[in-house]
């Protein structure tokens, strides 16, 4: 992973802990899962996409409205006057352009995002899964390797980053690292003019608003994966109209695959799956050898062993 040194330097001041944490993925060849249910598991593998919902219907109900009112109520506070404080010594004004342009941003943030969700997984739960995701997403979990979720590249134009979970407070001390940062890099900033503070500041709201959970969701370990056509298009997703849970709605369709050209780095079929878990269900085996036969159909090798049938004794229906 080879980081520009502009955008590592954006990281250090305003995403504080975004880098490591990222690099920690990569040096630690940590992997990431899906969990959702059989039916839709078989589809993202037989039609070889993952679907993006709009973030208004996705699972939480708070889905970036709970980051919007978190900034609303730091950014009034005590430590949003520090920040804002430091900001205006650089550049007098800049406050006023940034909320200018969150004014102009804020519903299509809401509107017009569209979000796929995996959690990062641990190897411990690799023949078990994880208790409290089967209670709350379904009956089947895809785990993936990490290659297409760190590649760096503007081409794919789907983003992904690890999921906030912050209170109020902590918001606030989060930020007064950020104020702390501001303040030590000053004449840095300075130099890079008035336009990139805006759009540092307002890229850094951004981040709050998608992708900021209630710290009750703590343990899935979210990294969300996000699409914004308003803002660019991608060469691998398909848009369609299609009715789910009796709502019609607008998806897109990303192509797993593996074009480097497209911005998509190891995501075919083969590639990507490392295993397939078979969560609490009325009939384990016979989930079993269905997926087994459809990852041999994809051309994935050693798929006897890539599906693993949970041992978590929980009992279903």
């Amino acid at each position: 992973m080879e980081l520009d040194e502009s955008l590592i330097k954006y990281n250090q001041i305003f995403c504080p802990g975004l880098l490591e944490e990222t690099l920690a993925v990569v040096s630690e060849q940590k992997r990431f899962v899906y969990y959702t249910s059989a039916d839709t598991a078989m589809k993202v593998l037989r039609n070889q996409e993952l679907w993006f919902r709009n973030a208004t219907v996705m699972n939480d109900y708070s889905e970036i409205s709970y980051g919007l009112d978190l900034i609303r109520t730091v950014f009034s506070g005590e430590e949003g006057a520090r920040f804002r404080e430091a900001i205006e010594d650089i550049f007098p004004d800049t406050i006023k352009k940034v909320e200018e342009l969150l004014d102009g941003w804020e519903r299509d943030w809401q509107l017009e995002t569209y979000i796929a969700c995996v959690s990062v997984h641990s190897s411990d739960e690799d023949r078990r899964g994880r208790l409290s995701m089967w209670r709350a997403y379904g009956n089947t979990a895809l785990v993936v390797n990490n290659k297409p979720m760190t590649a760096i590249t503007d081409l794919l134009a789907v983003y992904s980053m690890p999921v906030l979970y912050l209170s109020a407070d902590e918001l606030t001390n989060h930020l007064a690292k950020i104020t702390d940062a501001v303040l030590i890099d000053r004449k840095y900033l300075q130099g890079l003019g008035q336009e990139t503070l805006v759009a540092y500041v307002h890229h850094m709201l951004f981040r709050f608003a998608i992708a900021t959970k209630h710290p009750g969701f703590k343990e899935e370990k979210e990294w969300r994966l996000y699409y914004r056509p308003t803002q660019a298009l991608s060469p691998a997703m398909t848009k369609e109209v299609v009715v789910l849970g009796g709502i019609p709605q607008t998806v897109y369709k990303l192509r797993l695959a593996d074009e480097p050209e497209n911005g998509l780095h190891g995501a075919d079929i083969p590639s990507l799956v490392d295993r397939i878990i078979i969560g609490p269900t009325a009939f384990p085996w016979v989930s079993y050898n269905a997926f087994k036969e459809v990852l041999k159909d994809l051309g994935v090798e050693d798929a006897d062993n890539k599906v693993i049938v949970s041992d978590i004794p929980l009992r279903t229906g």
